[in-house]
């Protein structure tokens, strides 16, 4: 209509080649970028940049829509959390690191995340109409199982295991494992994200502030029966010697036996930052995202006694055994006894 209105006809026919032109222009040039998002057809803001914007004002509702959405589609939670939940919070660590925000800010986010976890905590989607598309493709695919074939590569996502009765000894116990922030609201709220995690996939997990591990709080762990700590460091803020010194007093007060993880929420998994932290932090498991946390807790959950319950059941097979060729052997010793019985008959 602009184009209309300024040329008249002859702008009417020019306006589709110019717009694209602008668009165009302003993806590859910065400083005509605004030119992209008035015309372009790209949203505004990724879905990380949108879920910064909605927890930094304090938005839970919006932020579990679209968490929600997400999870009707067939994506696991801990896959949103990872990709776009724990990249809005680097967003905001690094604003905070800027100095962009205040601790104010900083608590508004944290508490706006475990408002979305707790409103996820019970959600489950509505799978069925999923079922009756599949049914339709099936029924109208041509390639048989070319067709079965390309539905279940659809269908298969790396899901993390639910934990159903098959606790290591200690695991059922109440905090059996608890998920600390390490020094700002931001690391309590990849803390409580990773327990939110942890709750749906069955164990007994805790999300607590960075007070619970303060020296004049941390004495009160001694009396808990967890059997794993993770600390929680989002950002290239946590400081080597402190995690280090950390972990140590940790040892001292928790049970033995018990794990420590360290969470170090970074872009760059497995790099330089990351193998430093792993070389003096003494630790027992590092993770940098939330799917390999939630998969070293779960695996150190499972129970691994099961040869031990088995080797049980072999030794009482064999003393069941013991007392059958026991009892066969009287009848040997009367069948000998009959033959010596009809020999003496005989002679006589």
């Amino acid at each position: 209509m602009f184009w209309t209105w300024l040329w008249g006809p002859l702008g009417l026919l020019l306006a589709m080649p110019l717009t694209v032109c602008l668009v165009v222009l302003g993806r590859h040039i910065e400083a005509l970028n605004f030119l992209d998002v008035l015309l372009g057809d790209r949203p505004a803001l990724t879905p990380a940049q949108s879920f910064y914007q909605r927890a930094l004002i304090g938005d839970s509702g919006e932020a579990t829509y679209q968490a929600e959405l997400s999870l009707k589609q067939g994506r696991p939670l801990v896959d949103y959390l990872d990709d776009v939940a724990l990249g809005g919070l680097k967003l905001a660590e690094r604003d905070a690191e800027r100095g962009s925000l205040d601790p104010e800010n900083l608590e508004s986010i944290d508490v706006t995340v475990n408002e979305m976890m707790d409103n996820l905590a019970d959600f489950e989607p509505r799978r069925w109409f999923k079922k009756v598309q599949t049914e339709v493709e099936v029924s109208e695919a041509p390639g048989g199982l070319a067709s079965l074939a390309s539905i279940e590569q659809d269908e298969e996502i790396d899901q993390l295991p639910v934990i159903e009765g098959s606790l290591a000894p200690g695991w059922g116990a109440e905090d059996a494992v608890l998920c600390i922030g390490g020094r700002t609201p931001l690391d309590e709220a990849v803390g409580s994200m990773l327990a939110g995690v942890l709750q749906r996939q069955g164990l007994k997990a805790r999300a607590l502030s960075s007070e619970a591990i303060s020296p004049a709080h941390i004495v009160t762990l001694q009396t808990s029966a967890t059997k794993l700590v993770c600390l929680s460091y989002l950002g290239t803020g946590a400081n080597q010697a402190h995690v280090r010194y950390l972990v140590r007093r940790l040892r001292r007060i928790l049970p033995e036996g018990a794990t420590i993880l360290v969470g170090y929420w970074v872009d760059d998994g497995g790099g330089a930052a990351l193998k430093a932290l792993e070389a003096t932090a003494e630790a027992d498991a590092y993770a940098t995202s939330l799917k390999e946390a939630a998969r070293i807790c779960i695996e150190a959950a499972r129970s691994h006694d099961a040869s031990t319950t088995e080797a049980p059941q072999d030794t009482m097979a064999v003393k069941d055994e013991q007392p059958v060729k026991d009892a066969k052997a009287p009848g040997k010793d009367d069948k000998a006894a009959a033959k010596d019985k009809k020999t003496a008959a005989r002679v006589a």
